[in-house]
């Protein structure tokens, strides 16, 4: 388990999240601190904000996922079951400014 990989959750019901806590609290502690992400379905309308971002094919994933940058959870490391992907390195650029923008800009 790592720093921005994407792991199905139990948060809302089962939705997939991804990792945002530094590699170091991974590696030693039990919590580790997530973005919710929802699994889009055809029918639904595909309408990123500026605080989601999408994460599709290039992130391991098999079907476009909406992730939003803006809410941070935290979990216990054991509630994470399979391991779906990994966000790739450019959209970690997307999501990480995203995230700063969420909490500290009006």
């Amino acid at each position: 388990m790592k720093p921005w990989e994407v792991w199905d959750s139990p948060l809302f019901g089962g939705h997939p999240c991804v990792i945002v806590s530094n590699g170091k609290r991974v590696e030693r502690k039990n919590k580790v601190v997530v973005l919710k992400c929802t699994t889009l379905r055809p029918d639904m309308p595909l309408q990123p904000d500026a605080l989601h971002t999408t994460l599709d094919e290039e992130d391991g994933l098999s079907v476009a996922t909406r992730c939003e940058c803006d809410l941070l959870y935290t979990l216990e490391k054991s509630d994470l079951k399979n391991r779906c992907g990994e966000v790739s390195f450019n959209r970690r650029r997307d999501i990480s400014k995203k995230m700063i923008q969420g909490r500290f800009l009006p």
